[in-house]
């Protein structure tokens, strides 16, 4: 399977690990797909995996997982493209972690109510099942 992964940090690229040891190709989307750590990343993961922008991940996978960091929600979403998220089936990770005034992180506030804003621009489809 095809798996189009929405975010570069821990979380998605953990996850792009995963996939790729299972034997799925992944693309994991990025602002900066090119950049060191993801040259790191597409060589730790071996198999199938590559890099690109959210728009590429977003269109290339069967199934997507969507990682960014909470601030970045409606960012991604409006770079991946909301028609690429059409029919397909949508893991969400969103870390809802506020990271902006350092550590400990903070919690942002009234992320369940940004969140349903943000996903209501994807167009929805009732999905059958999902095979591994």
């Amino acid at each position: 399977m095809k798996v189009g992964i929405l975010g570069s940090g821990d979380v998605g690229k953990t996850l792009g690990k995963g996939f790729v040891s299972h034997g799925h190709s992944v693309k994991l989307g990025s602002r900066t797909p090119d950049s060191e750590k993801l040259k790191v990343w597409r060589k730790e993961a071996q198999g199938e995996s590559s890099t690109g922008t959210f728009s590429e991940a977003a269109s290339y996978g069967d199934m997507l997982v969507f990682a960014p960091l909470g601030s970045a929600v409606d960012d991604v979403i409006g770079l991946a493209g909301a028609k690429n998220f059409a029919g397909k089936i949508v893991i969400d990770t969103t870390n809802a972690l506020d990271f902006s005034k350092g550590m400990p992180p903070g919690l942002f506030t009234g992320l369940a109510d940004s969140l349903q804003i943000s996903y209501s621009q994807i167009p929805k489809q009732q999905t059958t099942g999902l095979r591994f």
